[in-house]
């Protein structure tokens, strides 16, 4: 009897937290031999790497009717266009669920909250099915990310929700009052990955791209630019740190920040009005961003809200200490008191002197940063993190996976 796949179901291939996350278990599971299948609703930069690991199905609705410019006046002066284009999209839709059904789909595994209006509107035939949500999002992503009658029913068909973090899981838990007893965490760094690329990543690539100098302390911080991920914060906290620094080569980069974010104008303007276009750095958004954190010192996590962003992990993996804030997600629960410093929630002084006392002190750098690697080995080794997703679906659809890793 041909085994069962696991449909994974991505909003986007675009280059973000969530979707690399993705990336890595869809490696990794591929590796221990469990059948998979991907549903991609948008494209992104990522889509070809998605391509070499899983079969793909794209959910890329067109509002356009194909039609040549005349016949598409003729059927709206006929009230026919609406119903033309209905008919068109349906035609879509139906290739796409002959597709997806061709697959054998036995469990359905919905990668963010994003996800909720497609599971609700277009996955119907797939409703009778186990479902396992992965969820990276708090309060404010899921006003942006997802509208709330979408996100209940999603919520009342999970059969087992995935959390980055303990602050994400009990978010649910008490907002949604889904069952504890259904909830697990699981954050997923795949340390031997992130350690070969190491190798071949260019060291000095801030000084060759944008001429910083070699001496130089950076402050870097990364992420698409929007309101949740505090921009203005980061400027604000690097405007007093460099103030108190000087004449100290202490420069700030934020690697994500682009003319394609809609706030990129304003925050190229504040820190224009700072005066200080020459020391903080906007990177736009890269496929080499581990070349670019690679040469950070302290990572500055100024998020008004982030469930336990990639960023943290991969910065500790590097031996950079994280300067964050209480209350604004997970990454608390991995910097603690020794591997960085928590600050209180928007306190700007407070994430300054915290920056600035990691600048004055390089060996405070260093044994923090240390710390952070070993803590994120322990807590988050990759083969028992997977193992712990496989056993979650291995509850609702039992699989026949590669014996090595079940040894």
């Amino acid at each position: 009897m041909e085994q069962k796949k696991i449909l994974f179901v991505s909003h986007d291939a675009n280059r973000a937290g969530s979707q690399l996350l993705l990336l890595q278990l869809l490696r990794l599971l591929k590796d221990r031999g469990v059948p998979m299948h991907l549903l991609l609703c948008s494209g992104g930069e990522l889509e070809r790497e998605f391509e070499e690991v899983v079969g793909v199905t794209r959910l890329y609705q067109s509002y356009k009717v194909s039609s040549t410019p005349l016949t598409g006046k003729i059927l709206k002066k006929v009230n026919l266009y609406k119903l033309y284009h209905e008919r068109s999209v349906q035609r879509d839709n139906d290739k796409i669920i002959a597709e997806i059904e061709q697959q054998n789909i036995g469990l359905v595994f919905v990668n963010s909250i994003a996800n909720a209006g497609v599971y609700h509107d277009f996955l119907t035939f797939l409703h009778h099915l186990p479902l396992v949500l992965f969820v990276h999002e708090l309060a404010m992503s899921i006003k942006i990310y997802s509208h709330e009658r979408h996100l209940n029913f999603l919520l009342r068909k999970t059969d087992h929700l995935i959390a980055v973090s303990n602050a994400v899981a009990n978010f649910y838990i008490k907002k949604y009052d889904f069952p504890q007893r259904h909830v697990s965490t699981f954050t997923l760094i795949d340390h031997l990955h992130i350690d070969k690329k190491l190798k071949s990543i260019q060291p000095d690539i801030l000084e060759k791209t944008y001429r910083v100098p070699q001496d130089a302390i950076v402050i870097g911080g990364c992420g698409n630019a929007e309101w949740r991920k505090g921009n203005d914060i980061f400027n604000w906290i690097a405007r007093q740190v460099i103030q108190k620094t000087h004449p100290l080569p202490v420069y700030f980069v934020w690697v994500g920040a682009g003319p394609q974010h809609e706030i990129f104008e304003l925050i190229e303007s504040d820190i224009r009005l700072m005066g200080l276009s020459d020391r903080i750095i906007l990177v736009p958004p890269t496929p080499y961003a581990l070349d670019y954190i690679h040469r950070f010192d302290v990572l500055l996590l100024s998020s008004r809200e982030d469930p336990y962003p990639l960023v943290v992990m991969e910065a500790a993996l590097q031996e950079i200490p994280v300067v964050c804030f209480e209350d604004a997600g997970g990454a608390p629960e991995l910097i603690e008191s020794d591997a960085g410093f928590v600050v209180p929630y928007m306190d700007i002084t407070a994430a300054a002197e915290a920056v600035i006392q990691l600048v004055l002190d390089p060996s405070l750098r260093d044994s923090m940063g240390q710390t952070g690697r070993k803590k994120v080995l322990e807590r988050h080794n990759t083969d028992k993190s997977v193992g712990s997703v496989e056993a979650i679906i291995q509850k609702y659809l039992p699989l026949q996976v590669s014996e090595q890793h079940n040894q």
